[in-house]
């Protein structure tokens, strides 16, 4: 049986992918339009050494309770390594 290789998402240099991904589901899920680049940094976790994204949410997200829990799950989704870089790729197309 032949496995298939899914490429990993690089957190840093698939940054930009992930903003439209992300503002592609919110504006999908909520019908909003908003700009998160600033919502969200690269880190390396100290214990595991691997690149992590870690909220940096500002007050339009935080105001809005759906959007928090929106852009939350979808950080989430990316830290537990859930989605590849194909399966976003996709999902834009």
């Amino acid at each position: 049986m032949d496995q298939i290789k899914a490429e990993p998402l690089h957190l840093n240099n698939d940054k930009r992918l992930i903003d439209q991904y992300f503002n592609f589901v919110i504006k999908k899920e909520l019908n909003i339009d908003i700009s998160i680049i600033n919502e969200y940094v690269v880190v390396q976790n100290i214990v595991s050494k691997k690149l992590i994204l870690v909220k940096t949410f500002s007050e339009n997200v935080l105001i809005n309770p759906s959007l928090y829990l929106l852009l939350s799950s979808l950080i989430q989704q990316i830290n537990t390594r859930s989605l590849t870089k194909d399966q976003i790729i996709r999902f834009l197309a």
